[in-house]
């Protein structure tokens, strides 16, 4: 069997292990990523809203918060400099009830603490006034938040992966990773030959697989590995004529997630979701019976809706390390400080919003690995 010497193994291609990759490559290091699909970015990457948020949902000082501020500025330039699609549309979040209404002043004092840029709370005419066919009692308008073109910009990190001579590897499962005496890394492959990797750096970027591939650490004691639980989310698009151009709608969210909300392509056509369906493996099925759902969901802020518009579109899972009975945790960013092993990097729990951190995620990995 091959034997390969490299200095760092990223696993996971998705927008978050691409960005690790690319950091570490940029910084000159030798790098291979490995990734079991036949394309990067076919998990979590490629099935959610495509929304780069702003930062105000999360708690003052926690890791969601931090990365999501400054990782947020990277995408955008990042965008802007690579020619990449994207619209800072802003958002709008939504007060149906009066009991919302406070809420929503709460998610304001919040996004304030948190230092987000361009927030304001609207009236129910203001609301109306930019996105007519909505009807609520208030608002909040958060102006820094966008949507970009996740493809595109899977292949703008791909590129520059390529440019700093970096290697992926697809189709490639991690059968097994060892961690030798001499403070490195053996990573047992299966692709079309099998072969092996040894490393001084491991990044556990696998993001739904982040869990399982955490186990196949021999040396890693399991006290330190999470429990993996599965968010299953449902997406609808509307077909034809609608009558938003606006900012994107979100209600006020929930226990579970932003709640149902409706979010556009950059080719304008709109899209609802998702739910928070718990499943106990990863599966991709659509279930039909959430569309009366989705339609009460929708007609509390669009009475207009028509239901036979609405389409099944595709199904997003989110990669938590709590439960549904649990309290909301942040990202788990497992370092030596943690479990002791020098050299890996665990990243567990990058769900939303971790496509708007996966830059900010990517520096903090390199700072971690590479202190000066």
């Amino acid at each position: 069997m091959d034997t390969i010497k490299t200095h760092t193994i990223v696993i996971g291609a998705g927008v978050v292990g691409l960005s690790v990759a690319r950091e570490i490559a940029s910084q000159g290091h030798e790098v291979i990523i490995l990734e079991k699909s036949a394309l990067c970015g076919e998990g979590i990457s490629s099935r959610n809203s495509g929304v780069i948020h702003s930062g105000l949902y999360y708690e003052n000082g926690s890791e969601k918060a931090k990365l999501c501020l400054q990782g947020k500025q990277l995408l955008y330039q990042y965008a802007k400099d690579r020619n990449i699609p994207f619209h800072q549309c802003g958002k709008i979040i939504i007060a149906v009830s009066e009991d919302e209404k406070q809420t929503l002043k709460n998610l304001y004092n919040n996004g304030l603490s948190n230092g987000v840029q361009g927030l304001t709370l609207l009236t129910q005419s203001e609301v109306e006034e930019r996105q007519p066919g909505i009807k609520v009692k208030s608002g909040l308008l958060s102006k820094t938040t966008g949507i970009i073109d996740v493809p595109e910009l899977i292949q703008c990190l791909e590129a520059d992966l390529q440019s700093y001579n970096a290697i992926l590897c697809l189709r490639s499962n991690v059968q097994k990773i060892s961690i030798n005496k001499i403070n490195s890394f053996s990573v047992m492959v299966d692709a079309e030959e099998k072969f092996c990797i040894e490393s001084k750096n491991l990044i556990n970027a696998a993001g739904l697989d982040a869990v399982d591939l955490a186990k196949k650490i021999l040396g890693l004691s399991k006290k330190y590995i999470p429990r993996a639980y599965y968010a299953k989310g449902h997406y609808f698009k509307i077909s034809g004529a609608h009558p938003f151009n606006g900012p994107l709608i979100y209600p006020t969210n929930s226990k579970d997630g932003l709640g149902i909300h409706l979010t556009y392509d950059l080719d304008g056509s709109i899209k609802f979701g998702p739910d928070v369906s718990w499943i106990k493996e990863k599966e991709y099925g659509f279930d039909d019976g959430v569309k009366e759902k989705f339609v009460l969901a929708i007609k509390r802020y669009w009475p207009g809706l028509n239901p036979e518009k609405l389409m099944p579109d595709y199904i997003g899972i989110r990669p938590k390390i709590y439960g549904p009975s649990e309290k909301p945790v942040d990202f788990l960013i497992q370092t030596s400080e943690t479990h002791g092993i020098k050299g890996l990097v665990n990243l567990f729990g990058i769900e939303s919003p971790g496509l708007t951190s996966a830059m900010a995620i990517a520096k903090k990995v390199e700072s971690v690995l590479f202190a000066r």
